[in-house]
């Protein structure tokens, strides 16, 4: 059994080290044209405010909230979303626990203009104190994507591998040390502790708040990302031009590799920024061993049937 470094009753101390800063600064220097987005991204946000401010756009809605389970587009959804005129991204100020556990608190919507447009993309937990949160702030609807977790596992594992999790946090285990064997079964423990939950919390959330929550599936992205994009459009009440909606959809898929599109995050505007790896439906066919398999029948299979990917434990 592997055992986390760190409590969880500690405070999560997640800033940035020294290291991530000497990285990005020699990344910076070679590639300074990458601070151009940012900064006619700001440029733009600040006329779009403006323009807000007499009436311009007529969107029914102010903000765009987005939680996504984590490695199931996500990012990608607020890659399309972040590009529908007059909706930007906002500095989101919290306490490094509370963003790292999932949370949410008032100071997230402190820098939320009185007429602007905004997009949030969260992995937010679906705890009564959040939602209660998120609507006394002004979200009237959310837009909440999930992904076959056996494929969330395995998206999980080589995430990890490539950018570990930093020592001090208290879920810190590093897979580069660890047999892919090992390593994998550890993923899937995680994802059955903790994505489960996740999931079904949502969909009580939704029940209990019948037309504010809108589900999108990973899955459904891949086959017609279009379709899914209309039909979060729709239920956030915004029309576009088919023209302007092609566009967005082509802007935003995924391009590069992992890695490269990481290091460029933190450089580029928060809307415009990507995580793209591979994206591939069905993966853990090829990556999951037989005994990774039967203890994923174990740990997920029910809530595998309940979401209609499986019709039985025969797979």
């Amino acid at each position: 059994m592997i055992e986390y470094s760190k409590s969880r009753k500690q405070i999560l101390l997640m800033g940035k080290d020294w290291k991530w800063w000497v990285r990005t600064g020699f990344y910076v220097s070679f590639h300074p044209w990458l601070l151009f987005p940012r900064i006619i991204y700001n440029i733009r946000r600040s006329i779009s405010d403006l323009k807000a401010v007499y009436g311009y756009y007529e969107y029914p809605h102010r903000i765009i909230f987005i939680a996504g389970l984590a490695m199931s587009a996500t990012t990608w959804m607020k890659n399309l979303l972040a590009r529908v005129p007059g909706y930007y991204t906002r500095p989101t100020p919290m306490p490094e626990h509370v963003m790292y556990t999932h949370g949410i608190c008032d100071s997230a919507f402190s820098r939320i203009p009185k007429h602007g447009y905004s997009l949030f993309k969260t992995h937010l937990a679906p705890t009564h104190e959040n939602i209660e949160c998120i609507f006394r702030n002004g979200v009237e609807k959310v837009v909440v994507t999930y992904r076959d977790l056996r494929d969330v596992a395995v998206s999980r594992y080589h995430r990890l591998l490539d950018f570990p999790k930093l020592s001090k946090a208290f879920d810190y285990v590093d897979y580069r040390t660890m047999p892919k064997e090992k390593a994998l079964d550890h993923s899937i423990e995680v994802i059955a502790n903790d994505n489960i939950a996740w999931i079904r919390g949502w969909f009580e959330i939704a029940r209990l708040y019948p037309g504010r929550v809108h589900f999108v599936r990973f899955e459904e992205m891949k086959k017609d990302t279009e379709r899914v994009f209309r039909d979060v459009l729709c239920f956030y009440g915004i029309e576009l031009a088919d023209e302007t909606i092609a566009a967005i959809v082509e802007a935003a898929k995924g391009k590069g590799d992992v890695k490269k599109n990481l290091r460029k995050a933190p450089l580029l505007p928060w809307g415009l920024s990507s995580n793209f790896r591979s994206g591939k439906v069905g993966n853990w066919r090829e990556e999951l061993s037989d005994a990774h398999i039967q203890k994923c029948k174990d740990r997920l299979g029910a809530v595998l049937i309940e979401l209609g990917y499986e019709k039985d434990l025969n797979w």
